[in-house]
C-alpha cells in the first residue's frame, strides 16, 4: 500500500470522527440544556420524584434538585459550545451513570419511579425507556470523551 493511500484513508477517518464529534455534541448538549431547563422551574414537583426513588437521605432530596438543572445546562453549554468539552462531557457521562445505577437500583426494588429527567410534566414515563435512553447517553459521552482525547492527543503530539 502506498503512503498516498492511507493518507487519504486517515483524512476520511478524521473528517468522519469530526462530523460525528459535532453531532454528538449538538445531540448531548441540547438534550442536557433541554432537560435542565425543563427541571428548573418545576423543583417541588423534581423532588418528589427524586425522593420516590428512596435512595437520598431526606436532607439531601432539595439541595441535589436544586444544583442538578444549573449543572445540566451549564455541563450542556461547554459540550455544545466546545470550550471545555471533556470537563463538560465527564460530567455528564457521570451524572448519567449515576443515573442508570438509581434506575437499576429503583427498578430491583419493584419501585414505580418517574425519573424526572426531562422535568414532570412527562405523563406514563416508563423506567425502562428511561434506562435505554440514559445507556445510549452513556455510550455517547464515552465517545465524545473519546474522540476529545484524541484530539487533544493530536495536537500534543
Amino acid at each position: 500500500m502506498d503512503a498516498s493511500g492511507a493518507a487519504g484513508r486517515a483524512m476520511r477517518t478524521s473528517r468522519y470522527s469530526r462530523y460525528l464529534e459535532w453531532a454528538l455534541r449538538l445531540i448531548i448538549g441540547g438534550v442536557f440544556i433541554y432537560a435542565g431547563w425543563a427541571k428548573r422551574g418545576d423543583s417541588v414537583d423534581f423532588a418528589d420524584s427524586v425522593a420516590s426513588f428512596r435512595i437520598l437521605p431526606v436532607v439531601f432530596i432539595n439541595p441535589y434538585t436544586l444544583a442538578i438543572p444549573p449543572f445540566e445546562i451549564a455541563a450542556g453549554v461547554l459540550v455544545l459550545t466546545g470550550w471545555q468539552k471533556r470537563v463538560g462531557t465527564l460530567g455528564l457521562l457521570m451524572m448519567t451513570a449515576m443515573y442508570c445505577v438509581a434506575l437499576v437500583w429503583a427498578l430491583a426494588r419493584g419501585i414505580t419511579v418517574n425519573c424526572g429527567c426531562f422535568g414532570t410534566s412527562v405523563v406514563g414515563a416508563n423506567p425502562w425507556l428511561d434506562l435505554g435512553r440514559d445507556l445510549l447517553i452513556v455510550a455517547a459521552c464515552a465517545i465524545l470523551y473519546r474522540l476529545g482525547r484524541r484530539e487533544s492527543e493530536a495536537d500534543t503530539g
